[in-house]
């Protein structure tokens, strides 16, 4: 599987990992009021890219993500290795690349699923798919 060019891998405060298709995607589930609040300690592209994520219009608003020009691939590596120790205990830690293509696969075979149908629900409030 190719990764998109747009792939973001969202950290938050328990060193977990949130990896979105693209940056619409990103911005359209993660909620402004947990970026003003702090939730997410960092956000990169699979290359490494710095990528910041906002709430210019504080917790009630939109939520924007765009390059910096820094690249820090290091910080990433050792964020991976962390979500690695933290959340995937047991496994084989992976690359961040690899990292990436794992969780997306995982979360495409829990979307096909009753559990991930209903999980995203009440992500939704109540909305089924579209």
């Amino acid at each position: 599987m190719d990764l998109p060019s747009e792939i973001v891998l969202l950290f938050d405060r328990d060193a977990d990992l949130l990896v979105f298709e693209s940056f619409a995607r990103a911005t359209g589930w993660v909620e402004a009021i947990d970026v003003d609040e702090g939730e997410y300690t960092a956000a990169y592209s699979a290359d490494g890219a710095v990528l910041a994520l906002t709430a210019p219009e504080g917790p009630d608003g939109p939520v924007a993500l765009v390059r910096t020009g820094l690249v820090d691939p290091g910080d990433l590596e050792r964020r991976v290795a962390r979500y690695w120790r933290c959340h995937q205990t047991g496994q084989h830690p992976r690359d961040p690349v690899e990292t990436a293509r794992y969780l997306i696969e995982r979360d495409s075979r829990l979307r096909g699923s009753w559990s991930g149908r209903l999980t995203g629900m009440l992500r939704r409030g109540g909305e089924p798919l579209p």
